[in-house]
């Protein structure tokens, strides 16, 4: 289950005992856990550490020993001498502890948490660096849960998929706040750069009513850095055959005991032209970017507990066909896009524990953001602009013990989109107050129920009601059951969210009185844990969930050749999605990972249920990775093989423009090699080995300015092959 949307868990004062729980990172430093359970020794009460690795539990007459744990980690008993002072915890990684020596062990890509009731997929920090991961859309290779591909063939937007939807349908949560929702999330997956993020949850099915009523298909929350825990300074250079060049640089600390603050800065930029398919247009658009994210926090265990960030992003992007320059605007001679994204963010998050009881909290989280979109796209001129504002109210305790607890709050999401296409201006004004309330029971680590409702009114939509319900329950300590169902709501942005129609010369047409997409999604999980030859670990996990739409706004490009039209659904759709994973150590330091993901999805469209356009039937993945002792050379190295797509009908469209009814399933294949030197580490890789792309990824690519051009026609790869080299430079704390 995701975690609350603060870092609030129970902190206090009085009649209870106030502590703080680490590991060890991959350096050796310690790093708060949260999620580690806390239990007093021979009884069943017991709590969670927060988001900043802080518990607080209730004493209990006679007891003086504290037993701690946390997946991956050897549990330790800790002796309580005084509930007045701060107790600290420090966890060693599970099986590498002797005679008081830690030895630190590689932290895995990515691991299924055994602490949620949902199924939870980590992305670690050394997941991540396993391939260069630029930014969050280059994060999800090593991962079956997610696809990333591109929106079209020309403007570089790209677009995430779970369980065989669009990632639309997914809540994008930052440190379990929305990240973005209407026109950022045109771009704003390239807006996140790999260096900032700490590790990725990915979540299937519906989320907690807690952080809102948008997720159906799952959730994807990233964590970022944190001052308190930050190296002083870090530094990242990249650079590929492309001419993209990247620089990051983080810095930050405590400075003092209760304050802490940061700066995270990216630059980056690409000014060459590629076209490897040779149909006269670029791959990717030549661009830059400016990003920039300062934060401040202010922890006072058991009083006060507040973080605050501000971002700012300029991105620039210029695409279109070989030669075009922002002085050919307006041309009918050569076909160019060019978009320029501006936003400004600030959010805080605090949470303030009620001294009366130790248990009971209140969280207040507010944010505000504005986001510009500037750009044309051939002769067709587009902007909008987005203020939107969010504020949400949490009351969290417990009912006679810690094995009852629950979380009532209240909501207000406020969006204004101002659009202007082609001189005809639009405006979506919507304003949605709600409440909440959620329950969970735990008995020992058997059993977890979650139980979740909220009531939304949208002064666009009207009453929006969402139940949610997780059973987490471990047959074994090996053996686990998941179960999930809800519903889910998204309110469209035609446009926005589908910014490759405008890369095409179809008329756009929208219908009146589109509703709001609602789904119900249920799904069951079953994850074992096993030992190989010699004691080594593995897991195997097992999935399938089904989403079941009672409203969605279809996008048919099939109706004619010169429109594309939003409508809303009048049938059926559905989607069904198996996967298996395979997690094992089958040697030390050398990890294996396995993945099959198998997608049924159809929809109707143009009054017929049919399988849905560009969707890949199944992918399968292998991950394997090597570290020699001490960390001082990586191995990575991943293989995909995609499935085939069913392309729209293009019947249409004269013979050499065709496609044909399917596309070719295709592999992709990725190397790194990093080589470690005590504060520097030396990385470099290729992506697409092969070199595969899809060929006229453009329809009339040729002729960019007649009734057949279309970009948006994407089953594959655009770019080949691209070699890359790095650095990351850290100071330790």
């Amino acid at each position: 289950m995701v975690a609350l949307l603060l870092a609030s868990a129970a902190l206090g004062e009085g009649k209870g005992v106030t502590g703080k729980v680490y590991g060890t990172d991959s350096k050796g430093n310690r790093t708060p856990l949260p999620g580690a359970n806390v239990m007093w020794l021979g009884t069943v009460q017991g709590t969670t550490t927060n988001g900043e690795g802080v518990f607080s539990i209730p004493q209990i007459a006679g007891k003086r020993k504290l037993v701690v744990s946390f997946i991956g980690y050897t549990n330790d008993t800790v002796n309580v001498e005084s509930s007045s002072k701060m107790v600290e915890v420090v966890l060693s990684e599970a099986g590498v502890q002797l005679a008081g020596v830690t030895v630190r062990a590689n932290q895995g890509g990515s691991y299924i948490s055994k602490l949620q009731p949902a199924k939870v997929e980590v992305i670690t920090q050394s997941g991540l660096q396993k391939l260069a991961c630029c930014n969050l859309s280059e994060s999800f290779e090593n991962s079956a849960s997610v696809t990333v591909g591109y929106a079209d063939a020309v403007t570089g937007a790209k677009q995430i998929e779970m369980l065989g939807l669009s990632g639309l349908y997914s809540q994008l949560m930052e440190e379990n706040m929305t990240l973005m929702r209407g026109i950022p999330s045109t771009y704003g997956l390239s807006a996140i750069p790999g260096s900032w993020m700490e590790s990725i949850q990915v979540s299937k099915g519906a989320a907690s009513v807690v952080n809102g009523y948008e997720s159906i298909t799952g959730q994807v929350n990233v964590e970022y850095k944190k001052p308190d825990t930050t190296d002083p300074l870090f530094l990242n250079l990249y650079g590929d055959s492309d001419g993209r060049m990247e620089l990051n640089l983080n810095g930050g600390g405590k400075l003092n005991e209760k304050w802490s603050a940061m700066g995270l800065v990216h630059l980056s930029g690409n000014r060459m032209e590629v076209d490897h398919n040779n149909d006269g247009f670029l791959d990717i658009p030549k661009s830059n970017q400016v990003n920039l994210f300062g934060r401040v926090s202010y922890l006072d265990p058991g009083k006060l507990e507040s973080r605050t960030g501000v971002k700012y992003l300029r991105d620039e992007r210029l695409g279109g066909q070989l030669g075009f320059s922002e002085s050919d605007r307006g041309s009918s001679s050569v076909w160019g896009s060019q978009m320029v994204n501006q936003g400004f963010s600030i959010f805080n998050k605090t949470g303030i524990p009620l001294p009366s009881n130790p248990n009971q909290s209140i969280g207040v989280i507010t944010s505000y953001g504005y986001y510009d979109q500037n750009g044309f796209f051939g002769l067709r001129d587009y902007t909008s602009t987005q203020n939107s504002a969010n504020v949400s109210l949490l009351y969290q305790s417990i009912i006679g013990n810690t094995n009852h607890k629950y979380v009532v709050g209240s909501s207000l999401n406020y969006d204004n989109i101002e659009t202007v296409l082609d001189g005809a201006s639009s405006t979506k004004e919507e304003a949605v107050p709600g409440a909440f309330a959620q329950y969970t029971y735990s008995y020992l680590d058997k059993l977890n129920v979650i139980v979740g409702a909220r009531a939304d009114h949208s002064s666009k939509y009207g009453w929006l009601l969402t139940p949610r319900v997780h059973v987490k329950y471990s047959v074994t300590p090996t053996f686990t059951i998941r179960v999930s169902g809800g519903r889910g709501y998204h309110s469209p942005n035609p446009i926005a969210e589908n910014i490759g129609v405008l890369a095409s010369s179809r008329q756009i047409s929208i219908a009146n009185g589109l509703g709001i997409e609602k789904a119900w999604n249920y799904g069951v999980n079953a994850t074992k844990d096993f030992k190989l030859w010699g004691g080594r670990p593995a897991s195997v996990s097992v999935d399938y969930y089904r989403t079941d739409f009672q409203n969605q706004m279809v996008v048919d490009q099939e109706h004619d050749i010169e429109h594309v039209l939003f409508y809303n659904l009048d049938g059926k759709s559905y989607s069904n999605s198996f996967q298996v994973d395979f997690r094992s150590e089958p040697l030390e330091r050398f990890e294996v990972y396995l993945a099959y993901r198998l997608n049924d999805v159809h929809q109707t469209i143009n009054g017929k249920l049919e399988r849905k356009p560009l969707v890949n039937s199944y992918r399968a993945l292998a991950n394997l990775s090597y570290a020699t002792k001490f960390d001082k050379w990586k191995f990575d190295f991943t293989a995909q093989l995609n499935g085939k797509s069913k392309l729209p009908d293009m019947s249409g469209y004269p013979a050499h423009y065709q496609m044909g009814e399917y596309s070719p399933s295709y592999p992709l294949l990725f190397a790194q090699i990093t080589k470690k030197y005590r504060a520097l580490d030396v990385y470099v890789g290729v992506e697409n080995l092969l070199n595969y792309t899809q060929m006229h990824s453009i329809v009339g690519a040729d002729n960019p300015f007649g009734p057949y051009f279309d970009s948006s026609f994407i089953w594959g790869p655009i770019m080949g092959r691209k070699i890359y080299g790095g650095l990351r430079w850290t100071i330790s704390r």
